[in-house]
């Protein structure tokens, strides 16, 4: 049974198949997860209860207000048995990847992998252009064309501009214009603007504040207001 954040499924029809398979399994070699002989016969309690609830439920004929109750208080006194017994799995570092998602849980015990400063950056790509306004949008250098999801780490495409009547090729040149999130975006310039050249360029930034290169540099004319 592989194991999906989160692991610990909602619906009850999963919920009990996941309970069924984290109980025989550890029933079975209880040693293989770090526990003892005691911790599966807990486990075994908690999950024969929860289900022997829900199979009440699951027919018509038996199922009333009081059964509903009743399975919802077994499924919460198993989950607070269960629950922290997977926890304890998922981050024991002595058990093997395979065997936690065999369990049901998620393996939580490798080496995070460090966000470093991006090396790549965003390609600028001017989609359309009216009324004062452009839609923008941008994807990784190391991305293909149809790719919109940013490098890993990477929180926002700083984007920044400059209107400008002669050729603009340093970025220190040009002012903050966006933190974007998501492609496309609008960018809207002011009536002043218009028939001007706007300069863009971007770069990735991470949550910690780390930045990598510049994009080339586009520009366009801004289109007078209708």
């Amino acid at each position: 049974m592989p194991a999906l954040p989160p692991y610990v499924p909602a619906k009850d029809a999963a919920l009990a198949n996941w309970a069924a398979n984290f109980q025989a399994l550890i029933a079975a070699n209880p040693g293989a997860y770090g526990l003892v002989a005691s911790d599966g016969v807990t486990i075994t309690a908690a999950q024969a209860a929860f289900q022997a609830a829900y199979d009440v439920v699951t027919s018509p004929s038996t199922k009333t207000a009081m059964a509903v109750s009743d399975k919802n208080t077994a499924r919460v006194l198993m989950l607070q048995t269960l629950r922290p017994y997977a926890q304890q799995i998922s981050l024991n570092a002595g058990v093997a990847s395979a065997d936690k998602i065999a369990l049901g849980v998620n393996p939580r015990t490798s080496t995070p992998s460090p966000v470093t400063s991006p090396t790549t950056n965003p390609v600028l790509t001017i989609q359309s252009a009216g009324n004062l306004s452009v839609i923008l949008r941008y994807r990784d250098s190391a991305a293909s064309v149809s790719v919109k999801s940013k490098p890993f780490g990477v929180v926002s495409c700083e984007i920044y501009g400059v209107v400008s009547a002669t050729q603009v090729t340093d970025p220190a040149a040009m002012l903050h214009v966006a933190s974007a999130t998501k492609s496309p975006l609008t960018i809207v310039r002011g009536a002043a603007d218009a028939g001007k050249q706007l300069y863009l360029v971007a770069r990735w930034k991470t949550r910690s504040g780390l930045v990598g290169p510049w994009s080339p540099i586009v520009n366009f004319t801004v289109p007078a207001s209708v």
